[in-house]
């Protein structure tokens, strides 16, 4: 099989036309949001139990630090090659499958883990095995969503992130606190079983009808732009954005725990579960911006910028954190932090789609390489950081001062780097 194959003209949508053909993709965009619900719950479990988990093996700021760190290098590193893997697979609805057991399964063995070493490497190997997820959903969206509808199509996917650490911390607080922690490990890691029957009902191989978008035809015009301005442009905002993603899901309980003194119980759940919530509703605002702009005459670039400019002047409201004293007062915080946050994320991942439309998973895994390398690098130190200041508050200069950044490279990106068709 040649590198960079064109994505299969079959193994997409129904063959008869009718209401379900023509709104095909919203059900596959279902379970593209289910697949990345499972996703992050898998992965999110390990930050809400590091109470329990750290109490069980004597762990303190720094080792905390390497067991969060642990899953996010690993699924860095294979962002290498997932990449092309995803590009060159021509039966995506086996594959796709085969990734969310194996990071399933990985879950499913921390609850039996005897030793603090069981789970780092289980940690590596949900890594490898998750790092399908994103360039797997992008790719689909980019074949089946017009451009004008891809940041509302990454938001809703995405959102299934933010789903996941809505239900996380009530789930497996309960656990950890009426049981013992490595029930809620058993029961997230079962759940990808389930999430099989949807996908093979809905993604089977049958040849696309007239009335599918041309993108789900695989009608993609040869890119050799691969590693222009566009790519490096989408990487370096990537790079200075997504730590502060994985600073609210990997140490956003520790943070609420270690500096606001507030306990390990369902109250602590109550209040992640709104400052995610609240993640979740910038996801999808944030992508439906700018289909609403785009339906009143300006460009899918133009677009995009003036939501992403909004979001980040959100986002700098986390430099009035350490100047904070109630509890209310940072909860409010985060929640404006948060709602910025996801409503430029979901046109960095419409962003990504847009480079070379032949090579989604490719650019796609690259890019989340560079993002993730950068985030894994914070998520390490953060646990350095703290135990060396004894609070978050360097944490949150940094990010704004990354923020900023990616905002400068934003400003720049120009149309012609792209390919928004």
């Amino acid at each position: 099989m040649k590198p960079f194959a064109e994505p299969s003209r079959t193994e997409t949508v129904p063959a008869a036309d009718g209401w379900y053909a023509r709104n095909w993709r919203w059900w596959v965009l279902g379970t593209l949001f289910l697949a990345t619900f499972l996703n992050y719950f898998d992965r999110q479990t390990l930050s809400v139990a590091i109470e329990p988990i750290s109490q069980e093996f004597g762990l303190g700021s720094v080792e905390r630090g390497k067991l969060l760190a642990a899953f996010v290098y690993a699924y860095a590193f294979a962002h290498l090659f997932i990449g092309f893997v995803i590009d060159r697979v021509r039966n995506l609805r086996w594959f796709f499958p085969a990734m969310v057991l194996g990071w399933s399964l990985s879950t499913v063995l921390v609850g039996l883990a005897e030793r603090y070493t069981h789970i780092l490497y289980l940690r590596y190997a949900l890594g490898v095995f998750e790092a399908a997820n994103f360039p797997l959903c992008l790719l689909l969206i980019a074949r089946v969503f017009p451009p004008h509808q891809r940041s509302l199509a990454a938001g809703i996917f995405n959102s299934g992130a933010v789903f996941a650490t809505l239900a996380a911390p009530k789930l497996v607080i309960y656990f950890s606190t009426n049981y013992t922690w490595r029930y809620s490990f058993f029961v997230t890691g079962a759940l990808g079983v389930l999430w099989l029957v949807p996908w093979l009902l809905i993604f089977r191989d049958e040849k696309v009808p007239a009335s599918a978008p041309v993108a789900a035809r695989g009608e993609f015009e040869p890119s050799t732009r691969l590693f222009g301005p566009g790519f490096w442009s989408i990487a370096a905002i990537g790079v200075g954005l997504l730590p502060g993603w994985y600073f609210m899901s990997q140490w956003l309980p520790s943070y609420l725990t270690q500096s606001l003194g507030l306990a390990y119980d369902q109250a602590l759940g109550n209040r992640l579960t709104l400052i995610y919530f609240t993640q979740d509703l910038g996801l999808w605002l944030g992508g439906g911006a700018v289909w609403w702009f785009t339906r009143r005459g300006f460009s899918v670039l133009r677009s995009r910028k003036m939501v992403i400019v909004a979001g980040y002047v959100l986002m700098m409201s986390i430099l009035l954190l350490p100047r904070l004293e109630s509890v209310g007062a940072v909860l409010a915080v985060l929640c404006v932090y948060v709602f910025g946050l996801a409503a430029w994320q979901a046109n960095q991942q419409a962003f990504k789609q847009d480079v070379s439309p032949a090579r989604v998973a490719t650019v796609a895994a690259l890019v989340g390489f560079a993002e993730t390398v950068s985030s894994a690098f914070l998520v390490e130190k953060v646990g350095e950081v703290v135990q060396r200041t004894g609070g978050f508050n360097a944490i949150f200069g940094l990010l704004a001062v990354c923020f900023t950044g990616s905002l400068v490279v934003l400003l720049i990106l120009k149309k012609k780097w792209l390919q928004i068709q």
